[in-house]
């Protein structure tokens, strides 16, 4: 049912993610120079992508209906998470909620499933290649 590798892994990135949100801004590059900033908000799009690859790993199905619902319910609980993690933001001292940030992680939602999926077509034509 689960791959527990994965799963725990996930479940370490999402902590960390949270943590993270969690830091006051004092504590972080945010306050730093422009470039700093920009590698920090950048830094959504690989966290979340790796966030999406992990739980989509996590809940891998080879029945294809329950592959599409599974990754339905990984894509909302995801999308959930990505806000809520930003409203939670805007209570940490000198943090605040950002559209911008959401979008970057919204980015790197679909770049976690781009990734499995071209992933998932390179495994399968090496497959092919094989035979």
């Amino acid at each position: 049912m689960f791959n527990y590798k994965y799963l725990s892994f996930a479940l370490f990135i999402t902590l960390l993610i949270i943590y993270a949100s969690s830091i006051p801004s004092r504590s972080l590059l945010v306050t730093g120079s422009l470039t700093e900033r920009i590698i920090s908000n950048l830094a959504h799009i690989p966290a979340y992508a790796l966030l999406t690859f992990l739980w989509l790993k996590a809940f891998k199905r080879k029945n294809a209906s329950h592959c599409f619902m599974a990754n339905g319910l990984i894509l909302v609980g995801l999308i959930i998470f990505a806000v809520s993690d930003e409203m939670h933001q805007s209570f940490v001292p000198g943090r605040f909620a950002s559209l911008m940030d959401l979008g970057l992680n919204f980015l790197g939602i679909l770049l976690g499933f781009g990734t499995l999926k071209i992933l998932g077509m390179l495994g399968r034509s090496s497959l092919r290649n094989n035979h």
